[in-house]
């Protein structure tokens, strides 16, 4: 039954978005939970969000026409979330209260990391992977903005190279070349600036642990969680979980799914498709936070057969509704370890 809903409401979406686009002036939208009284509930709808939410006599004197309260027997709901959704790495000039920022050895998932050639800052390495085809090597998955320096496309010269030195720990536990550095920059999607037709689907970057490191690389393995193996899709309701340097392990809902989004990288707009919107669980707990850009969210059990938890999501970005409810941006790992050759 959840998925037929999706299903429908998706439907909706596709038939009616032109149309909102031109009358509504709306466009970051997708299927999700319906929020009533700052608190996430169960109905499902189609969620609209907005940096802005001016009022209907507003909207009415800007010739915008007011979104209907139901299309096609779906409710609609506006979230407002101020200042949008940003990348979540953490600047050297924050400081988090309780982020994990110590230098580990042997290193796996969850831990922090950094480009030591960017501007000094932490993010979060995902998962230590092999890639298809390349054998005795093996591969950290974290975002471009994390080991790539927000690379986007058209940007001389460009942010990041191949061969960047990653280092574990982060700018914020004193990381440094050349004795933390883990791995070099290997690959990475560099992010398309917002044009019409064009989207983005991921942040991601991947690493090769260099030939000194690979004896205290835990592959498949993520700091306080436990083993990782394999990949699901992930779904409107799942709960899944992720560990990360700022907030560590963490619980949470996926509330909404096949979102439109958009995240300014260097001060430049790039739009996303097909993404999915998290909050913990409690829901007045965030389940990430900046620092934890890069992480992999998993099933929050294990699968029956492999005993471990699968992959479902990249963690990049988040923002704070103006209920105070925290929502965390990922992107469906399937797409990513298919575009990036990545074994699970």
């Amino acid at each position: 039954m959840k998925g037929e809903t999706t299903a429908d409401v998706l439907k909706v979406i596709k038939k009616h978005k032109a149309d909102m686009i031109i009358r509504n002036k709306v466009r970051r939208m997708g299927v999700g939970y319906k929020i009533k009284d700052g608190k996430v509930t169960d109905e499902i709808g189609l969620v609209i969000f907005v940096r802005y939410k001016p009022s209907i006599q507003k909207l009415l004197e800007l010739g915008v026409e007011p979104i209907p309260k139901e299309i096609e027997g779906f409710k609609t709901d506006i979230v407002n979330v101020p200042l949008g959704f940003v990348p979540r790495i953490s600047r050297l000039l924050f400081a988090a209260a309780l982020p994990d920022d110590l230098r580990h050895r042997p290193f796996l998932g969850g831990m922090a990391i950094n480009n030591a050639t960017g501007v000094p800052a932490t993010g979060t390495l995902g998962l230590i992977v092999e890639k298809s085809g390349s054998s005795n090597k093996l591969y950290l998955i974290t975002n471009n903005h994390v080991a790539a320096n927000e690379d986007v496309e058209g940007l001389v010269p460009p942010s990041a190279r191949i061969g960047d030195n990653i280092t574990q720990p982060g700018a914020h536990g004193g990381g440094t070349e050349p004795q933390d550095v883990i791995a070099k920059l290997s690959d990475w999607n560099r992010l398309k600036p917002t044009v019409p037709g064009s989207f983005n689907f991921y942040d991601c970057a991947t690493a090769e642990i260099t030939s000194d490191n690979l004896s205290s690389a835990n592959p498949y393995e993520v700091i306080e969680i436990g083993r990782v193996e394999g990949t699901e899709d992930i779904d409107l309701g799942d709960k899944v979980m992720k560990r990360g340097r700022t907030t560590r392990k963490t619980v949470g809902r996926v509330v909404a799914v096949d979102i439109e989004t958009t995240v300014d990288y260097q001060g430049i707009p790039c739009n996303f498709a097909d993404q999915v919107v998290i909050v913990g669980i409690p829901e007045t707990t965030p389940f990430s936070l900046s620092g934890d850009s890069g992480s992999v969210i998993v099933s929050a059990e294990k699968n029956v057969e492999t005993n471990a938890f699968a992959a479902k999501a990249l963690l990049f970005a988040g923002g704070q509704s103006d209920e105070g409810i925290d929502f965390t941006i990922a992107s469906p790992i399937k797409r990513i370890a298919s575009d990036f050759n990545l074994r699970f």
